[in-house]
This record gives structure tokens, sequence and C-alpha cells, in this order.
């Protein structure tokens, strides 16, 4: 979860700090890439990211990473928390309002074979399906659509989650999980997954950052020393 503005102190990311951490993340964005078989090239290299945005906040680790081909990968807690591509209806929807069609389609594959193939998916990640319940049904399934304008959009969520309540050890095992799936061309298009279940070490990053309201003070102090000032008492 995102800290909330203003609780949590703002630090001031250097180039130096946004530099290791962009080279940091990209082994385990690589990893994420290849198990679900994107379209991303491999080795994943630098110059592949259009955008690289490194979270602020004191204590947090996290990066969003903007490959050119418009994927865009999110990392915190150790791991890589999601990915979307720009084809993916649910998530690019709305951006994409006034040209929906680009979502319409035909389906290849039924939504038992969408949820079988985001189940595979999760295998390949490295987890046990049957550690969350995602060797069983789903908790959510969206999808197919057919739009009375833009005739049929061959996209399915799948979903499997267990929700917190108030009882901390259970606020602990809590986890929410989620793949889109286009049954046009059969490839996960999206995926989302938290819960401290999921959790690992961040990478160590050897750069220690300043507070944002200390360096800003410091460089506002230096914007009124004037170094080619006449010493006191004359010219």
């Amino acid at each position: 979860m995102p800290p909330i503005a203003g609780l949590i102190p703002l630090m001031h990311v250097t180039a130096a700090y946004s530099n290791a951490v962009m080279v940091a993340v990209m082994p385990y964005v690589a990893d994420c890439a290849k198990a679900l078989n994107l379209p991303v090239p491999q080795p994943v290299t630098t110059n592949q990211l259009a955008h690289v945005g490194i979270d602020p906040y004191k204590g947090h680790f996290g990066a969003g990473l903007k490959f050119t081909n418009d994927y865009f990968f999110t990392f915190e807690n150790g791991i890589v928390t999601s990915f979307r591509c720009p084809d993916d209806y649910f998530t690019m929807a709305d951006e994409n309002w006034d040209h929906l069609e680009r979502y319409v389609g035909k389906d290849n594959m039924t939504t038992n074979d969408a949820i079988q193939l985001a189940r595979d998916s999760f295998r390949s990640l490295g987890y046990k399906p049957e550690d969350f319940g995602v060797d069983g049904p789903p908790t959510g399934c969206q999808g197919p659509f057919d739009n009375k304008r833009w005739s049929h959009i061959p996209y399915c969520r799948v979903a499997w989650e267990r929700q917190p309540v108030e009882n901390q050890v259970e606020v602990d095992r809590s986890y929410s999980v989620y793949f889109d799936i286009n049954l046009q061309t059969k490839q996960v298009v999206a995926m989302w997954r938290s819960g401290r279940q999921f959790w690992k070490p961040n990478p160590k990053i050897d750069i220690v950052l300043e507070p944002e309201a200390d360096y800003r003070k410091r460089t506002q102090l230096q914007m009124f020393v004037r170094t080619n000032a006449p010493p006191l008492g004359g010219p």
C-alpha cells in the first residue's frame, strides 16, 4: 500500500540513487517477463526503458518501470507486484475510451482455459497454487464482454483473494492476485499480487538519501551566498 502523503517524510532522490535502483530491479523484471512469457526482449536492458519512477518515501523501496513497448512494471517489497501491457482492456480502457475498437475480437479460448492459464502463470512465478487456493475456483472472474457498440471484447480477469479481518494473524495471511487474459491471443496481459506472504527482501542500495526538507533548506541557503561578493568593509 502506498504511503499517505504528509505522514511519511519525502527523501531527495538523486540521479545516482535512481540509477542504482533501476539496475537492481531490472533482474527481477527480467525474471517476471520470462516466467510469464511476455514479449519483452531478453536480456532486459536499461536501453529498453522509456521512463523510471522511484519511490521517494523514507523507509520505502519501490519503482515503476515503463518500457519503450509501453509495458509497465512495478516493484515493491522485493517482488514485481504488477505489470500491464498497453493492450489490456481492464487497465487501459479508461485511457483509450475513445478507441475501444482496439480491444474488439473473438474468443480463441474458453473462460476455463483462461483460469487454467492464470493458474499456470501463478505457478511459473514460483508459487504453489494450493498454498493460496489458486488450485480451486477463482474468487472473482470478469469477462468476456459483449458491447452494443463495439461488439465482443475478448478479455477475462481471473482473481483469487483472501480478505483481511481484524485479527492481525489473519491480516498477515490475507492476499490478492489477479491475471488479465486476452482470450483472442491467449496471453496474459496484466498481473497484480499483494500480501505479506509474497514479500521478499529488497535489493541493497549503498546510497543514503537526504530528507527532501533538509535538501531544500540547504540548497536555498546556498542560493543566497554570493561567492563573488566584495569583502566586508570596502570594495
